[in-house]
Order: structure tokens, then sequence, then C-alpha cells
């Protein structure tokens, strides 16, 4: 009697089994006349879409005469494995003559912002996209099979993390190259076969071109951590591109400058944010020769941004040699500049109080200008003639 009690529960479950992962995939069509239907993977319902509720008027609204802003979604899911930022998911309207959604019609995409876990809800996916033509009525969300090749992607990615932890650059950089060719707009592997390539010191040429890959697909990092180390690594790798390759080009310090905008924004507190800001706003000064209105003004607004960087990193953490050094070649550069004018004497005892700080943290593993060294000493000079003739 328990055996074909057993035996009938069996027979119940499986065909459950079968008819789930039925469900899960699905053939859909572009378009009505479509005959070419696209391999897909249900992977969750919509649950909502904001509507935004006022109007915002523009230009291609006004032409258009609709709100061209895009919707807010929210997908109930019940296995995110396969779901990552910056993913394409596609919206199904269920074909009305079939009980699956064997043969949906796609009828808009969702770019996936965010996934999380809600204590009552259990796994959701937040994503942008165009929806407003589709009615309020049940639709459910899907990803292109190929995608299933995002899990040995992130495996292989692994792999090369735990071979470079154990000092085995070559076989790190097999198995990147083939977290790449299994997903090629994966960040975070080019950003990682980016770094070793650095770290070899003659292969910056490849990691420029890994990092630029990683940048234009930065909306796709695994994690906001990953995300940042990715920008504060790719800031210090396009100054030293800078300073390596030389040269009027301005590509690398315009790069450099919209890395610096988008790593202020995820981590507005960060130290190395504000240095490299600094860093770049001053090379940008450097650059220029301000002959006209229009060219003194981009540099005076430079001149501000490097101020404002160095303030801004000074008060999070003063106790940094390179940092102290940025400081006293930005306002040796400004007492010259202000030379004969009411901002020489503010000037100059800042390049006064930061000498006395990088005389302090000098570590003596780098070799200080002389240059730099003199102008302190000529400050400092002048300071004390002013105060013993008061």
């Amino acid at each position: 009697m328990r055996f074909w009690a057993i035996l009938f529960l069996l027979f119940k479950i499986f065909p459950l089994v079968a008819q789930t992962t039925e469900e899960r995939t699905t053939f859909a069509f572009r378009s009505i006349g479509s005959r070419e239907p696209v391999r897909m993977i249900i992977v969750g319902e919509i649950v909502s879409i904001d509507k935004v509720s006022v109007f915002e008027v523009d230009r291609m609204s006004q032409e258009l005469g609709v709100d061209t802003r895009m919707d807010t979604v929210t997908i109930k899911v019940s296995d995110p494995k396969g779901i990552r930022v910056g993913q394409t998911l596609y919206i199904l309207e269920k074909d009305p003559d079939h009980k699956t959604y064997r043969d949906g019609n796609i009828v808009g995409e969702v770019t996936v912002k965010s996934v999380f876990q809600t204590t009552f809800f259990g796994w959701q996916v937040r994503g942008e996209g165009y929806l407003r033509l589709i009615e309020d009525r049940p639709m459910t969300a899907a990803r292109a099979i190929e995608t299933a090749k995002f899990d040995e992607a992130i495996l292989s990615k692994k792999k090369g993390d735990y071979f470079l932890a154990k000092g085995k650059p070559e076989e790190a950089i097999r198995n990147y190259k083939t977290s790449i060719s299994l997903d090629p707009n994966y960040p975070d592997a080019h950003y990682a076969l980016g770094k070793v390539h650095w770290q070899d010191g003659e292969g910056y040429v490849s990691s420029a071109r890994e990092y630029s890959i990683a940048w234009k697909n930065r909306e796709r990092f695994s994690t906001k951590e990953e995300n940042l180390l990715f920008y504060l690594d790719y800031m210090r790798f396009l100054l030293f591109l800078h300073k390596t390759e030389g040269g009027d080009s301005s590509k690398h310090l315009d790069t450099l400058a919209s890395v610096v905008k988008e790593s202020k924004k995820l981590a507005p507190k960060n130290f190395e944010n504000h240095l490299y800001s600094a860093e770049m706003s001053i090379l940008q000064m450097q650059r220029m020769t301000p002959a006209t209105p229009e060219e003194r003004k981009h540099y005076e607004d430079w001149s501000e941004k490097a101020e404002e960087a160095l303030d801004r990193a000074n008060r999070i953490r003063s106790a940094d040699f390179y940092l102290q050094k940025l400081a006293c070649e930005f306002y040796n550069l400004k007492w010259k500049e202000m030379r004969n004018t009411p901002k020489e004497r503010e000037y100059r005892e800042k390049l006064i109080e930061h000498g006395k700080l990088l005389r302090m943290y000098y570590t003596g593993e780098t070799n200080l200008s002389e240059d730099l060294m003199n102008s302190i000493r000529l400050a400092e000079k002048q300071a004390r003639l002013q105060t013993s003739q008061i």
C-alpha cells in the first residue's frame, strides 16, 4: 500500500515539474508578420508600471503631444538567476488562444536598473522602458535564451580572480578572456583583464582597450562596490596614460572628466574622487593658454573646480603626501599668477600652509621638485619679512 502511495505521489510531482519547465520557455515574435520567433526564458510578471503624473513640457513632448519620459517598471521574479543590471528584458503579450506564453508578441523592452529581494514579495526587478502603449492588463517579462551564458561568464571571471590571487596571471588572463567570449559586454571581466595587463607594465595599450569597454558597459557592473573600484582605477589609469603619452591631446582628460563625474555620483565623500578631480582640473589648466575672454572663463572654471576638490579632499584626509604635493603645485601656480593683485597674499598663505603639511608627510620615497621647494621657501621668507615690518 505504501509503495502505491509513493508511486502515485511521483506521478503527481513529475508532471508539475515538467509543466513548470515548459512554461518557462517561450517563443516570442517581434511583429505580427514576423516568421522568425525568438526563443526566450520567462522571468516573471509585471506588477506595476509607474505613470508620471506631472506632465513635463519639453520640445519633443510638445511636438509629439505625448509624455516621452521613461516608465519605471516593477517585475516580480521567482528566481533572479541570469538577470543582471543593464540587461534588456522583453515584455510579452500572451496570445489569447494559448494557455501559456508559447506564442507571445514582444510589445516592449525594459532595461534592468536593480535586482533586489523584499521581505513579503520576494525577488523583484526594477527597470525602465517606454511602455505607455501597453494597457493595464497582465504582461510577462522574459530574457533571451542566449543570456544563460552569463552565468558561465561569471564563473570564468571568478576562476580568473582565484588564479590571480594564487600568483598565476597567465591562467587568470585565460579565464578572463573565456568570460569575455561568453559575454562580450561583461564589464567586470574587461576591468579584471585590464588590471592584469596594466600590472605587466608593458601592456597598457591592451589595458586602455579593456577599460574602455568596461566604461561603455558600466551600468552592468555586478555590484556598486566593483563599479566604484573600476572608476577609481580608471581615473588612475587615465592620468597615467595622459602623462605617459604626453602631447597636446585632450582625449584622456576629457574621458577622465566624465569618469570623475560618474564616480562622484556613486561616492560623493570618497577621498580619491576629489583627489583625482583636483589633479584633472590642474592638468586642464596647464594645457590652456587663456588668450580670449572665453578661454579665460574656461580657465577660471577649472581653477575653481581644482580649489574646491583640493579643499574637500583635505577635509577628508589631510595626512596624505600626494594631496599636499598637488595642493602646493596648484597654490604656487595661482600665487605666481596673482602677483601684484589683492589675491597674491591669500594664495601665498595657502602655499605656506600646504608646504608645512608637505614636509610633515614627506616619506622620502619620491623626489620633490627643487623649484617647488624653493617657491615654498620664498613664500615663507616674504611672509616673515612682512611680519617683521609691521
